[in-house]
């Protein structure tokens, strides 16, 4: 057993705006792997603040549990097996003890088993002193309600990847931030989820309202309504001597009152509207139409735009001065195939809330249908991981999704974006297969062992498809 106190203020470590470690006083048991240097992960939890116990085996770190309070149990899945197993047995003894796990990019379907055994906090290997620091702070947060397995706002953005990681911190940063935020990104990516996390980080948020619009599809009118709760000229006449623009009570802007203003595409928005949304932005307060006075504006405003929002501010179909007032923070939402290692997770999530929405018992995926999850391309991103796992749980009446299943499902369901349906089931099978193996293949670098491990097949098997479905042979390492 290893034990560490927290630095002393002025040592090296991540800090907080007061300059106090932001894990100061944690007390945290690291239960490592055998393959991972114990040393190196237990400095890196004393130089967040957190004071650390090391516990070599399950039997120490029971030990530990039965005769001190711990604030968090961290476990290193680099043996994941026997890691897993210990983590059954901590939770079964001590059910309220926050868990979080350290997993291998390498060994993805770790991550989605650990999800399977109620853990949602994960780091992924390697990882910098500030993600450390934030996990064990983000777990300090939590309420009671938190440690069953009731989920927060935002904590659906499973952030185990480095660009996740990055737009985390920037959902940190922007929540201390009364400005404008805009979410850019393709459908799917979780800008709203993002949105909500921002929203949630100011407590308490129950108090507090998130209002959505979304700008686009609606008549230009209608859209002025719901959002101002008025329609008309922008500078009001007669005993009205407010330069300011009007606001009604039903419109959104009073509805958000010291809450958040979520607005979805307002590039589609008419410029009438804009320009409307412009000078209340820029004023920070509004004439009451109920009320006959000035009203100050205590509204967050966030919104969720495509990618080609630049393009749009220069092309002058979203003026510059909204698009300011909207954008003082800006945070990019990578694809859901930049962020291949959070797949297993959200897959595992929506696997979970799916069968609960459907009335179904619990289902799981095998490591090898994980394998191929994490491998696909994601066009649609999360809704198209969403859109393939509900039509598995309609589809399926078994305990485990495997390999099959999910080709199976994939060639029915069409993913128009790869099938194409000018050909007969089983060539579109073999084609599906063919992208599959040569998508494994590059995840491994060539190694087929690894390869054949991942998509749970022997290696002579694999050799066999790689030649019967004429996959490139350049895919194949010369270090098998």
């Amino acid at each position: 057993m290893v034990t560490g106190a927290p630095p002393k203020p002025g040592s090296t470590g991540v800090l907080s705006g007061d300059d106090t470690p932001i894990a100061a006083g944690a007390t945290v048991l690291y239960v490592p792997g055998a393959s991972r240097d114990r040393a190196a992960v237990r400095d890196r939890l004393i130089r967040s603040g957190a004071q650390t116990t090391v516990a070599s085996t399950v039997t120490e770190a029971l030990q530990q549990i039965g005769s001190r309070k711990f604030a968090l149990c961290l476990f290193d899945l680099s043996d994941d097996r026997a890691a897993l197993a210990a983590i059954r047995v901590v939770r079964a003894r001590q059910p309220q003890l926050p868990i979080a796990v350290i997993v291998d990019p390498a060994k993805a379907e770790a991550a989605g088993e650990a999800i399977n055994a109620g853990i949602t906090d994960l780091l992924t290997w390697p990882f910098e002193d500030r993600d450390l620091s934030a996990l064990v702070a983000n777990i300090l947060e939590r309420g009671p309600s938190d440690l069953n397995g009731t989920r927060r706002s935002g904590e659906d953005l499973f952030a185990q990847s480095p660009a996740m990681r990055l737009v985390m911190e920037l959902v940190r940063g922007s929540a201390e931030v009364r400005g404008g935020v805009c979410i850019c990104g393709e459908p799917g990516t979780g800008r709203q989820l993002v949105a909500r996390a921002i929203h949630g980080r100011r407590p308490p948020e129950s108090d507090r309202p998130f209002v959505v619009v979304d700008c686009a599809g609606e008549e230009p009118q209608e859209l002025e309504r719901r959002l101002f709760g008025v329609v008309g000229d922008s500078r009001p006449a007669g005993t009205e001597k407010s330069a300011l623009e009007r606001i009604g009570r039903t419109g959104a802007i009073a509805l958000a009152a010291g809450g958040t203003l979520f607005l979805k595409n307002p590039v589609e928005a008419p410029a009438r509207v804009q320009a409307k949304l412009a000078r209340l932005l820029r004023d920070g307060e509004a004439w009451s139409v109920e009320q006959k006075t000035n009203v100050e504006l205590n509204v967050r405003p966030i919104a969720a735009v495509d990618a080609s929002v630049d393009a749009a501010v220069e092309e002058g179909r979203l003026r510059g001065d909204l698009y300011e007032r909207l954008a003082q923070v800006r945070i990019d939402m990578p694809p859901l195939r930049r962020r291949r290692e959070d797949v297993p997770l959200l897959a595992v999530h929506i696997l979970k809330q799916t069968c609960d929405a459907h009335g179904v018992s619990p289902r799981s995926f095998s490591r090898s249908a994980l394998a191929l999850l994490t491998a696909l391309p994601w066009h649609g991103n999360a809704r198209e991981l969403r859109s393939l796992i509900e039509g598995l749980v309609r589809s399926l009446d078994r305990p485990v999704i495997h390999l099959d299943d999910l080709l199976d499902q994939a060639s029915l369901d069409g993913m128009p974006a790869r099938i194409d349906t000018g050909v007969s089931l089983r060539e579109a099978r073999a084609r599906f297969e063919r992208d599959c193996i040569s998508a494994v293949l590059m995840r491994h670098h060539g190694r087929v062992g690894e390869a054949a491990k991942a998509l749970g097949i022997q290696r002579t098997n694999l050799y066999r498809k790689v030649r019967q479905l004429n996959v490139a042979r350049s895919l194949l390492s010369s270090r098998k």
